[in-house]
């Protein structure tokens, strides 16, 4: 039997254009509808006639639609069906609709539409749309649409589901177009997916156009650095990170693992960039999964990789990113390539080499759609809409991922070490080698290939005396941050003590002002190695960070008052060096959140390097401690901070500043030296840094 009637041609078509806005996400609606409905698969068929596609068809075995539904429902823009709907469906699923429109993608990919649908107690019902007659129509009530009921099913004889048909098709799918979409709907299936729901989408043709993409589980297997970490309400409570080196890479004694356990409880807190504390209960988002693999790509390294090196890279470049999935199902458009959503590649190209681009790493954050109610996706399906919960999500994604790049930094490093030739993972440096690998692949003529390496080794070696040159004035430029802030903060009290006529207050911040600024005069003026009391310098720079002190509660230990010991240094230098580590100590003990925060600066004839005595300043702390190895901390851009907030650069230059004094920086472990009382039994060890400056020349 048939029935027609009249839509509304021209607002369908309106919308199906400018909301589904390409071929992928159309599918992608479809697939969601499969989703809803059930289907435990969804399978997109491409078929191409004379090289080109004539057909798309996509058919899951679901529960089908009534003709009812059909009418009422299916043929009626955003009806608030999926409002009225939103609890678990039949099979206990989350429905991923919300707004009612995915089903206008069928539009936006053909004019001639076919859908045939049968549930487990209707006839099977076929719907034809042919737009192309829409031309014909003089009238709007002149464009049919037929549905019959096929009394004898022709599609689903002995199961339900539904099929849809699209010929005519609006786009020219070539080639390269068909690829991508092929890529795009792959990615569909999250590739860290535990399989807890059965729903997957095929993606099929019988001709051979897919045959050459690379196949995942290869992608997969060249990944050196596997990260993993799950977060709920204010916490991370599972999170593991694995160095998988290549067996062909000999040099490496073995890999590395991190656990939850292994990471500092003051780490587990999640936190934005601002160091404010994130709840993800609260922000209606619920547990977040989230998986990452990260990549090695420098020639000298990836040459050990028995993966074809252009297949690995090609798959980054156009699937590389942080894709986003709710009960399984991908969130349009995180993870593509004009999508950085997560600001990596922007970061990495304005100043870390350390932190890692989206063509470096396969990721996922998921979500279960019940629990994250608070993230609501646009019209266009392009995204969340960006607001509080979203930024909320966006942060703890962010906070997960910076403590896997850091532990990937660390193995990054020894990699390095052991095989560039030029070990730098400076931006500038990094890449000149990057260029290097470049050369050194893609050059094939040996004499030319020799040439142009000679004078990139050339500028490499040049570059680093002339860094060398500057690191010196980069001491004074790491501290002035320090300094502007303190004496921001410091400005505007004063403003608020004048205008409330506190006289004595004033007075004590004008003061203060004064030692700051002096402090800091005393940074940056030339200064000459010669014998120098160690207690001025601890004056010195404890006094710029007095108000500091007191704004974040950390209660100081010092011997400065009593110490007569000297040695040989430059006081600028000095005084720059021991105000980094103070600085350092200070944003530690704030992130450990303790409420008895202590910090010590001990001068002491203690240490002896290589049967020479040192007079050292000792700086400790009862923080939180290290949480990368301090041979690693010292490299220059590697930071253990939180979304990497650190330049990365302040450890290394001191350790350099140290050695141009002909002194040393150490790393020292609670029993390596006799301290006092004071410190010993305030377990004022927890980070113990020694300045050690010579008492000769």
């Amino acid at each position: 039997m048939e029935k027609s009637f009249s839509v509304s041609p021209r607002v369908l078509a309106h919308l199906g254009a400018e909301l589904i806005k390409n071929e992928s996400i159309a599918l992608l609606e479809l697939a969601k509808n499969s989703y809803d409905a059930c289907a435990d698969h969804c399978t997109i068929r491409f078929l191409l006639q004379n090289g080109q596609i004539s057909e798309i068809q996509i058919e899951d075995n679901g529960f089908g639609m009534s003709r009812q539904t059909i009418e009422n429902v299916y043929l009626t823009i955003g009806t608030d069906n999926k409002k009225l709907n939103n609890g678990p469906n039949t099979c206990g699923r989350m429905p991923l609709g919300e707004k009612g429109i995915g089903r206008l993608g069928i539009h936006k990919l053909g004019k001639q539409i076919t859908v045939i649908s049968k549930t487990r107690t209707d006839s099977e019902v076929e719907l034809i749309i042919d737009w192309s007659k829409l031309e014909e129509a003089r009238e709007l009530n002149d464009f049919k649409i037929n549905i019959e009921e096929n009394l004898a099913p022709t599609n689903f004889s002995h199961s339900t589901g539904t099929k849809i048909i699209v010929r005519g098709l609006n786009s020219h799918w070539d080639r390269r177009t068909l690829r991508e979409v092929y890529r795009d709907l792959n990615s569909l299936n999250s590739p860290f997916s535990d399989n807890n729901d059965s729903f997957q989408v095929h993606v099929v043709s019988p001709d051979p156009i897919f045959d050459s993409l690379p196949d995942f589980e290869d992608i997969r297997s060249n990944a050196l650095y596997i990260g993993k970490c799950k977060m709920t309400g204010t916490r991370i409570v599972d999170f593991r990170y694995e160095f998988k080196p290549w067996v062909t890479l000999n040099k490496v004694d073995q890999g590395r693992t991190k656990s939850l356990l292994q990471l500092l409880p003051e780490e587990l807190n999640l936190i934005d960039s601002d160091r404010n504390s994130i709840d993800l209960d609260l922000a209606g988002i619920g547990p977040i999964e989230f998986d990452i693999l990260i990549y090695e790509m420098s020639a000298e390294i990836f040459s050990y990789s028995t993966a074809e090196r252009k297949s690995v890279r090609d798959y980054l470049r156009e699937n590389g990113g942080v894709r986003v999935y709710r009960d399984g199902m991908r969130v349009y458009n995180y993870g593509e390539k004009d999508n950085d959503w997560l600001g990596l590649d922007r970061r990495r190209i304005g100043r870390f080499a350390g932190n890692i681009g989206n063509n470096m790493i396969i990721g996922s954050a998921r979500l279960s759609r019940a629990d994250s109610r608070g993230l609501r996706e646009k019209s266009n399906r392009e995204g969340f809409i960006e607001d509080d919960s979203y930024y909320a999500f966006e942060n703890a994604v962010e906070y997960a991922l910076s403590i896997i790049v850091r532990e990937r930094n660390v193995d990054k490093a020894i990699l390095t070490a052991l095989y560039k030739k030029h070990k730098v993972i400076e931006p500038v440096l990094s890449d000149l080698s990057e260029v290097i690998d470049l050369v050194t692949e893609r050059v094939e003529d040996t004499d030319t290939k020799n040439e142009i390496l000679k004078y990139l080794y050339r500028i490499n070696t040049q570059y680093v005396e002339v860094k060398d040159i500057l690191i010196k004035s980069a001491n004074a430029g790491l501290n002035l941050s320090i300094v502007i802030h303190e004496v921001d903060k410091l400005m505007a009290q004063l403003a608020g003590s004048i205008e409330r006529n506190e006289r004595d207050r004033s007075i004590r911040i004008s003061a203060q002002l004064e030692k700051i600024v002096r402090g800091y005069s005393a940074m940056i003026k030339k200064s000459e190695i010669r014998l120098t009391p160690l207690a001025r310098i601890a004056e010195l720079a404890l006094d710029n960070f007095e108000f500091r002190f007191l704004d974040h509660r950390i209660e100081i230990f010092s011997n400065w008052r009593t110490n007569t010991l000297e040695a040989y240094l430059a006081e600028s230098e000095a005084i720059s060096v021991l105000t980094n580590l103070l600085d350092n100590s200070i944003f530690w003990l704030s992130f450990a959140r303790r409420s008895d925060r202590k910090l010590s600066v001990y001068i002491t004839d203690q240490i002896v390097i290589e049967q020479t005595v040192y007079h050292s300043i000792i700086v400790s702390d009862n923080g939180p401690g290290f949480n990368i190895p301090p041979e690693i901390a010292q490299k220059p851009f590697i930071t253990g901070k939180p979304h990497n907030l650190g330049s990365g650069l302040g450890l290394h230059v001191a350790t350099e500043m140290m050695h141009s004094m002909k002194g040393e920086l150490l790393f020292l472990s609670e029993g390596d030296l006799l301290l006092p009382e004071p410190i010993t039994g305030n377990e004022i060890y927890s980070t113990v840094i020694a300045l050690c400056f010579p008492t000769t020349k």
